[in-house]
């Protein structure tokens, strides 16, 4: 039987998979590198064919470790659910700034779910580790680049909680102190969840964080209402989804 011939996006997309499923339940060197046989050897690809497609291993490696950074941008949160979780939010509290807290909590308790689930996540957080150490200027720009994406999106994610909620934030608080704080508390709880510490208290401590953060944040709106139409519906504790640039 003739053998069936990939084309290279088709190439590229095993390799792509080897890679996360690789670096999820293996981590990364500290170079960072990742091992090239092994991952076309898991991906079915041949040597020959890895080479039409990457120069040499260092163009190879760079892909690998765009593949791992990518996964910060993963999609989480269904927006339907994240809509359902706010009609509950706003049903179950008065206060409409304990409602919205409800609101980040649930909606981030079921997102942390759905990532530990994740071999991309996995994969991004084993990458961001070691890359955090490393001196490769064009790796720190990556990292500083996701980091300006990641803040953008929860940025425009608590503007709509508070518009959604109608909400002001308090004297000398940005919207992107909230996103930067957010950010920083997520990543560590899903980083100790990852790397095998307690879960169970790990995810306590972060909905619990969360939760503080918006209730020290913003301040209800005197004479204001809620309105979920203004709600820009996303996930709560890392990133709105979508592909990485």
């Amino acid at each position: 039987m003739p053998r069936t011939q990939r084309t290279e996006e088709q190439t590229r997309r095993l390799v792509a998979d080897a890679v996360v499923e690789h670096v999820a339940r293996h981590g990364i060197d500290a170079v960072p590198d990742v091992p090239m046989e092994r991952i076309l050897q898991d991906a079915g690809v041949s040597r020959a064919s890895a080479y039409r497609i990457w120069s040499g291993r260092s163009a190879f490696r760079a892909f690998a470790l765009e593949q791992c950074a990518a996964g910060h941008a993963m999609q989480t949160l269904d927006p339907a659910r994240a809509r359902e979780l706010a009609e509950e939010a706003l049903a179950a509290e008065n206060d409409r700034l304990h409602s919205a807290a409800h609101f980040v909590t649930t909606a981030a308790a079921e997102e942390l779910a759905l990532m530990l689930r994740s071999d991309r996540w996995r994969a991004f957080v084993a990458f961001q580790a070691v890359a955090l150490h490393t001196s490769s200027p064009e790796i720190a720009e990556t990292l500083a680049r996701i980091d300006r994406q990641d803040v953008g999106r929860l940025s425009a994610f608590y503007s709509g909680v508070a518009d959604a909620w109608s909400l002001d934030l308090l004297g000398g608080t940005t919207v992107e102190d909230v996103a930067s704080a957010a950010l920083l508390v997520a990543r560590s709880t899903v980083a100790r969840a990852v790397a095998g510490t307690d879960v169970a208290r790990a995810r306590t401590t972060y909905l619990t964080a969360l939760g503080a953060l918006v209730r020290g944040s913003f301040r209800a709106r005197p004479g204001a209402d809620a309105d979920l139409g203004r709600l820009l519906v996303g996930p709560a504790g890392v990133q709105q989804g979508g592909d990485a640039q």
